[in-house]
């Protein structure tokens, strides 16, 4: 690898790169500590050995692959990457955890640590270049915002995230409220210098609107499908949207996750149960599914990695720059 090659690093130091061969749940939860006085219920994600088991279950069924995870929660509200380190080392999942904000109601007593851009734009970038709070000789591998369906000018969280977007080339990984209003937000963030390109819209699948889809990932934002992939959320056909971007050609601008954030969607019922629950579920049900669908080798290549690493991979830095 040549000095400036782009990568995504991960809670342990090291990288993952583009087009090396992986399976990423690009819409990751491998640990929620939530803090206390949180007005939000938030499930708890903090059974170690359960989770460890999980993902080495991951990493079985992705082999020969890599496999790896985004992990979403954001810093203050439940995000530990040392914890997250310590599921690599116990499993062999490589970890990218992310800096950014949540919605202030995850957040103690409601209120988000930073209330001006400077101290937010101030961490994000310790994050991205210095290194994360509980885990200092790792980076953070993009930005978590938080977007409630309407665009909000004055919030210094998003003008801090955005700043540091723009001087990192750092992917905003944004939370959607089931994806309202969406297309409003991606005309707010261009007029503000983001091209849709630098853009991971989380749960946008919910919005079940195929040519809304169609014309975000033709205008180059990347899409993250998750709740739509599993019969729980009360989808009728889980997979009629994607299947409809799949004949669209919009492979590229799709990424598969399967936003695991509550202790009984990585429950077994039984041992027989286990390769296909919790992570691994990513390899021996989405892309056993996607087989079934007809989705070529390269398609399921993007989907269930290549598509998130493309946008989220940037070139490596030395420590210590960040401000």
């Amino acid at each position: 690898m040549r000095a400036g090659d782009p990568v995504l690093p991960t809670v342990t130091g090291a990288i993952v790169r583009p087009n090396t061969g992986v399976r990423l749940d690009a819409h990751g939860h491998a640990w929620i500590a939530p803090p206390s006085l949180v007005d939000e219920i938030v499930p708890p994600l903090v059974d170690e050995t359960r989770l460890a088991a999980g993902l080495a279950r991951f990493a079985a069924a992705a082999a020969p692959r890599r496999a790896a995870l985004l992990d979403v929660q954001a810093p203050g509200c439940g995000r530990d990457a040392a914890a997250l380190a310590r599921l690599t080392a116990k499993s062999g999942v490589a970890i990218a955890a992310l800096t950014g904000f949540h919605r202030a109601r995850a957040y103690p007593k409601g209120l988000r640590p930073w209330t001006t851009a400077d101290a937010a734009l101030g961490t994000f970038m310790r994050e991205l270049e210095g290194g994360l709070r509980e885990a200092p000789m790792a980076r953070a591998a993009a930005i978590k915002t938080a977007f409630s369906g309407t665009p909000e000018d004055g919030d210094p969280c998003w003008d801090g995230a955005i700043e540091a977007s723009a001087r990192t080339g750092a992917l905003l990984v944004v939370d959607t409220e089931r994806g309202a209003g969406v297309e409003d937000l991606v005309e707010w963030l261009h007029v503000r210098g983001v091209p849709p390109e630098r853009l991971y819209l989380l749960d946008v699948d919910q919005r079940e609107d195929a040519a809304l889809h169609v014309d975000l990932a033709r205008a180059g934002v990347l899409l993250g499908f998750a709740s739509s992939l599993r019969h729980d959320d009360g989808h009728a056909e889980p997979y009629a949207l994607l299947e409809h971007l799949l004949e669209a050609g919009c492979t590229r601008s799709v990424a598969v996750g399967l936003d695991l954030g509550a202790p009984t969607r990585w429950a077994a019922s039984a041992a027989v149960d286990a390769a296909s629950t919790g992570p691994a579920a990513l390899v021996t049900v989405v892309e056993a599914r996607l087989q079934v669908l007809g989705a070529s080798e390269n398609d399921i290549d993007a989907l269930l990695g290549g598509s998130l690493l493309d946008r989220a991979a940037r070139p490596e830095v030395p420590f210590g720059v960040g401000g």
